[in-house]
């Protein structure tokens, strides 16, 4: 048995793919201690592992997605967080001496604390990588430009900071993000994953981590999906509070031959969207892997837990991002035919409702992006997921020596 520290962001979309694969180190009888704040304490203790805060004040869910639309912003936040908790992280690996540090590529203190303890460790990778992809567009790079030069002095001025306080170590890699391991684990197939020379022989594709086990059983009424074609309708965790979303997209299907399922959120009540159309069902939350396999299409946000959930059981999407990161991940839906982008220019957020009325008969209409779904679905399961993951993680954590010794700077 070995012992194993996850470090990780608050973030859903990071966390999420990870609790699965942490159940099952679980079930092989290792010791898990997972890092994170407070607000994801319950999602995690419920895997089995033992649940760690850290210390306040921590960012929300909601305070990270909402930098994540500009990369520097972004950057300055994570290594803001980094400057704060490396010596808390510190100090729990030197006292807690793990066989193996499993961190996520933005967790900084996570890298450096195994890179500087001589900790055997791994990087849990749950985003596309998008270093010197070659379908990045002159509109998008400009996107980037514009909303990163006001905040680049003080990002250089916090990595300098960092630089001095423990060394040019702390980016191993010259780059700031993404923090890399010894083994890097993609939670994505090779097919999916756009096209960088940056990926190199430390990667392993584990494909999406899916177990409905690993997740709260939630209450659905199934036998009210009725016949017909089914829509899914969610904009994830971060993005709930879109009413006027909602509000377009009940008004634009109101008359649609199909049925809906619409979730909006524990933070959006159903009775502020009345009157609910006939063929809408309309949750705060819905069991969504054991959705998904019913429906004929999944309207998304472009997450990429989402989009990979979608595509895992061959189900074509319509994306409608809101952020810049979730068009990216549109594009490469539709890079593969698996389904239409709508609303892809920034300001991302808004609904058209003929686009998007449109959208959704267009792939209704045309098995070819079923098809696709289905293949893009297929080298998703063939990955491995959760399992082929806990397998990666245990292979470093063997190749280290169950009695590994923390090896101190001196």
């Amino acid at each position: 048995m070995a012992k194993l520290i996850f470090m990780n962001i608050p973030a859903h979309g990071h966390v999420n793919p990870t609790l699965p694969v942490v159940q099952e180190l679980i079930r092989r009888e290792h010791e898990v201690i997972y890092y994170n704040t407070p607000e994801f304490g319950d999602k995690i203790a419920y895997t089995g592992a033992e649940f760690r805060p850290y210390p306040e004040p921590n960012p929300t869910a909601a305070e990270i997605s909402g930098k994540a639309e500009n990369i520097v912003n972004f950057s300055l936040l994570m290594l803001a967080e980094t400057q704060r908790l490396l010596p808390f992280t510190l100090a729990e690996v030197e006292r807690e001496r793990p066989h193996l540090i499993v961190f996520d590529s933005l967790c900084l203190w996570g890298q450096h604390a195994a890179n500087r303890l001589s900790v055997a460790n791994a990087a849990s990778i749950s985003h596309l990588i998008l270093e010197d992809v070659a379908g990045f567009t002159w509109r998008d790079r400009l996107h980037v430009v514009r909303h990163a030069l006001p905040h680049v002095p003080r990002l250089l001025k916090l990595r300098r900071q960092l630089v001095r306080n423990y060394g040019d170590a702390i980016f191993p890699a010259g780059d700031i993000f993404p923090a890399l391991g010894e083994r890097n684990l993609l939670f994505t197939s090779r097919q999916f994953q756009p096209e960088t020379p940056f990926i190199d022989d430390s990667f392993r594709f584990v494909g999406p981590a899916l177990d409905a086990d690993s997740r709260p059983a939630i209450d659905f009424p199934f036998d009210a999906l009725g016949n017909g074609p089914l829509v899914y309708i969610s904009l994830g965790t971060v993005h709930q509070r879109r009413v006027d979303f909602y509000r377009a997209t009940l008004a634009t299907l109101v008359d649609f031959p199909a049925h809906f399922v619409l979730s909006v959120g524990k933070q959006t009540d159903p009775a502020d969207l009345a009157p609910i159309p006939d063929n809408f069902i309309v949750r705060p939350e819905v069991p969504q892997l054991a959705l998904l396999p019913r429906v004929n299409l999944f309207v998304t946000h472009g997450g990429i837990n989402s989009v990979q959930e979608g595509l895992y059981f061959g189900v074509p999407l319509v994306v409608a991002p809101q952020q810049f990161e979730q068009m990216f991940n549109g594009r490469q839906v539709v890079a593969h035919g698996a389904g239409i982008m709508v609303n892809d220019r920034p300001p991302y957020g808004r609904v058209n409702g003929d686009e998007l009325r449109t959208a959704v008969q267009t792939v209704l209409a045309d098995e070819a992006y079923r098809a696709a779904a289905g293949r893009i679905g297929d080298s998703l399961q063939q990955a491995g997921g959760y399992r082929r993951a806990a397998d990666e993680i245990e292979q470093v954590a063997q190749r280290a020596g169950s009695q590994q010794m923390l090896r101190l700077p001196s």
